[in-house]
């Protein structure tokens, strides 16, 4: 792989890039990744300056076919501005591809790369109120759906079109499903 900037000052842990502005992390692993946001700021700093530019939090390469971009909210889900993500989804895959794969197009990258939204619902104090009705609404809606994974924050949009897959969790399914899958050797 021909990279733009050196990888091992870009290196963090998992917990390190899940923390969020008061220095909480949205989870507690010790795994190996790339701070992205920071491998981003390099990039803004190179071609887009005074530009504003969103990024994903951490990346995990574990090998050409399999790359991770994920975004860490350590908030509860009705809190997460979509614009944002949106924003983080298009400009992290495009960084991803001028940082890590210029040999890549971005039809050869948007079949290896998946994007994960981990959320920390159950964590955050200030909990909505329940509402029996909603929570009905709410029930039936997932038994229509036929998709195991609903995507959130109308992210669907970029699936098979920049990402493989887009994934949408909340921090204890993420913790259940997909954390050791990833990082499995």
């Amino acid at each position: 792989m021909n990279r733009l900037l050196d990888e091992n000052r870009a290196k963090s842990t998992l917990r390190e890039t899940s923390k969020d502005d008061k220095g909480n992390a949205v989870v507690d692993y010790q795994n190996l990744v790339y701070n992205f946001d920071s491998i981003t700021n390099d990039i803004v700093n190179i071609y887009r300056v005074k530009k504003p530019h969103k990024s994903c939090d951490a990346l995990y390469i574990k090998d050409d076919a399999h790359i991770y971009l994920m975004e860490f909210k350590n908030v509860r889900k009705s809190r997460i501005p979509k614009k944002e993500l949106h924003q983080k989804a298009y400009d992290s895959i495009l960084t991803l591809q001028m940082a890590f794969f210029p040999e890549f197009s971005l039809d050869e990258l948007k079949t290896r790369v998946v994007l994960i939204v981990i959320y920390n619902d159950a964590g955050i104090v200030e909990k909505e109120q329940d509402s029996v009705s909603f929570d009905k609404f709410k029930s039936k809606l997932s038994s229509l759906s036929k998709s195991q994974n609903h995507i959130l924050f109308d992210l669907e949009i970029f699936q098979g079109i920049l990402y493989k897959e887009v994934l949408t969790l909340e921090k204890q399914e993420y913790i259940k499903i997909m954390h050791d899958v990833i990082f499995s050797i």
